[in-house]
């Protein structure tokens, strides 16, 4: 993706390998290629042999400086991360919820200053779960890399005497750093001491390559392929017991774990490039490709364009991407990228005159980013949300949902009120909110609990009901043989009003906007019958209660406001909206 520069080991044939790995990160994420985002890895293999070597040899003849290389980089890569930035915050601008649109102001200044990594590493942890709304996720990668190149460079000067031998060492420590079990794979994802062996062993392997040229490179290469599209390693998918929140029951399953896979993949490029060069005959015959090498020298237009495509789609359309769908929206994608390679990466050299521009494009950017933040993503009056401009409050829901922290606590035994403990994750949180804004609120002394794991006893003795956000089947059994007499267990039932919010709002000004519904997954219907067989007759049927009689749920309350934010978490007013149904339907709250 980065590195397409001529330089004296540039090997041509690798335009193909980039355009293969920039092919599997798209279908990646369209949600076509489950193992796609391993082309990810291919791409530090390369920049590694890449830049590495060029480091190197620089400072062994004197003649590496510092600032100018940065530069170099950051006029590779900045002019069109700034271009994505802008135009996603026009679009956001536009059409996107506040919550929303502050997170994407948070993406877009972290990108700018190729720090989104650290941003991703610090926010979401996990990417595998991370990728369908977010329009600048992406970036991370860029952030990798730039940090790479301020910090190797430095490291390579103060080790100048022995520079090789110092790189097989650092390579050696952020190998061991990654198999270490010092922390989880979401977060080794994000960081660069975690991925810095990745870009050092291409740059080894450019080093040590071998004069001579083996047929036998294509068995990296095919293995290489193999993994990154079909999944070589893949199993298939094995049934589990069913999200309660995202309403699925498979995961895909492999031999392997994804580190092992990530291993594997760097080493089948260094394989490659260790095997093949310039003019063997498998580089020649795979650099006559006349598709794949041009993707290949487009591959960081194509890796900046297509995710910002996929996640407005799915913010404003659907989750989905039906196959017509993503032909669209790869030709829309070739074509910017064609225009940008062509008019930005080939044509944008380093002046005064760009260095100009690019600072003030730098300023303007994240001047509007630092605005936006400031209005915590209020750009407008969104009544349906009870937010107006000059008086937002940016994490109002989140804190909401969240405030029934406070009730994890004891039991008063001085207080004579039925003492409800809820147990569970955030949807347990919302039907706590219910019962505090239900008539019951004034009958009842709350205490909540994440889990059962480590609930305290204590609470477990004195409770006169417990509502449980999970399977009775979860149930530890020293919670039914604690149980006092006349106590008894409730199980609370999912619920959903579609994957975001962004897919009505973008109809705020059609006369039906408050009219509109959505249909729920089956999957969510078929979690809700099994939840209700288990628990029959004490059991808070969530989803059945919404049910219109078109089989599809309301988005907004009968005076117009947002029953949930996310999709699955309530607002204030959808807790109203909640309490409502449960008393029209007679609900034995006690």
């Amino acid at each position: 993706m980065v590195g397409n520069g001529v330089l004296m080991n540039y090997r041509y044939d690798l335009d193909v390998v980039k355009g293969l790995a920039i092919v599997a990160v798209v279908l990646y994420h369209a949600g076509w290629c489950k193992s796609g985002y391993l082309g990810v890895d291919v791409f530090l293999v390369l920049n590694g042999y890449f830049v590495v070597p060029q480091v190197i040899r620089q400072i062994e003849e004197k003649r590496f400086r510092y600032f100018p290389f940065l530069e170099k980089k950051i006029f590779r890569l900045l002019p069109l991360v700034l271009l994505i930035c802008g135009l996603s915050l026009a679009i956001g601008y536009w059409g996107m919820l506040p919550n929303d649109f502050r997170f994407l102001s948070e993406e877009a200044v972290a990108s700018s200053v190729f720090g989104n990594n650290i941003l991703q590493a610090m926010t979401t942890q996990n990417y595998w779960a991370a990728i369908y709304h977010k329009v600048l996720m992406h970036t991370w990668f860029l952030g990798v890399l730039m940090q790479f190149y301020m910090v190797f460079p430095l490291l390579m000067l103060l080790m100048r005497s022995r520079m090789k031998s110092a790189l097989v060492i650092l390579t050696l420590l952020s190998l061991l750093l990654y198999l270490l079990p010092i922390d989880t794979i979401g977060d080794k994802y994000y960081q660069l001491p975690y991925r810095f062996f990745e870009i050092a062993v291409g740059g080894l392997v450019a080093i040590h390559s071998r004069k001579g040229d083996s047929n036998m490179s294509y068995l990296p290469l095919c293995c290489l392929l193999l993994m990154i599209f079909f999944g070589a390693f893949t199993i298939g998918e094995r049934a589990m017991p069913y999200n309660l929140v995202g309403g699925t029951n498979t995961i895909r399953e492999s031999f392997l774990p994804r580190e092992v896979l990530l291993l594997l993949t760097v080493l089948f490029v260094a394989g490659y490039l260790y095997m093949s060069r310039q003019e063997g005959k498998i580089s020649l015959a795979v650099q006559h490709s006349r598709l794949l090498a041009p993707l290949g020298r487009m591959s960081l237009s194509i890796f900046l364009w297509h995710q910002p495509l996929f996640a407005f789609y799915r913010y404003f359309f659907a989750d989905d991407l039906s196959l017509p769908v993503l032909i669209v929206l790869v030709i829309v994608t070739l074509l910017l990228s064609a225009f940008t390679y062509c008019i930005i990466e080939r044509r944008l050299a380093i002046s005064n005159i760009s260095r100009t521009f690019l600072v003030i494009v730098f300023l303007v950017v994240n001047a509007f980013v630092l605005w936006t933040y400031q209005r915590g993503g209020v750009v407008r009056d969104v009544p349906e949300l009870d937010i107006y401009e000059g008086s937002a409050d940016p994490t109002a829901f989140e804190r909401y949902t969240d405030r029934i922290y406070q009730y994890d606590c004891e039991f008063s035994s001085d207080v004579p009120k039925k003492k409800i403990l809820i147990i569970g994750n955030s949807f347990a949180r919302d039907f706590a909110n219910i019962l505090l804004e239900s008539s019951m609120r004034d009958s009842i002394q709350l205490s909540y609990h994440y889990a059962f794991v480590d609930c305290p006893i204590s609470r477990i003795r004195q409770c006169d009901r417990i509502y449980f956000f999970g399977w009775k089947h979860d149930v530890p059994s020293e919670v039914w043989q604690n149980l006092k007499d006349g106590s008894d267990i409730w199980g609370i039932g999912t619920k959903n009003h579609g994957t975001n919010n962004g897919i009505f709002y973008k109809n705020r000004h059609r006369p039906d906007y408050f009219a509109q519904r959505t249909t729920i997954r089956e999957d969510f219907h078929t979690v809700n019958r099994m939840l209700k067989a288990e628990w029959q007759d004490k059991y808070v049927d969530l989803l059945t209660l919404t049910l219109q009689s078109d089989s599809t749920v309301l988005v907004f309350t009968p005076d117009h406001h947002f029953i949930t934010y996310d999709g699955l978490h309530l607002t204030p007013e959808g807790t109203q909206y909640y309490v409502q149904l449960l008393s029209a339907l007679g609900f034995p709250w006690l």
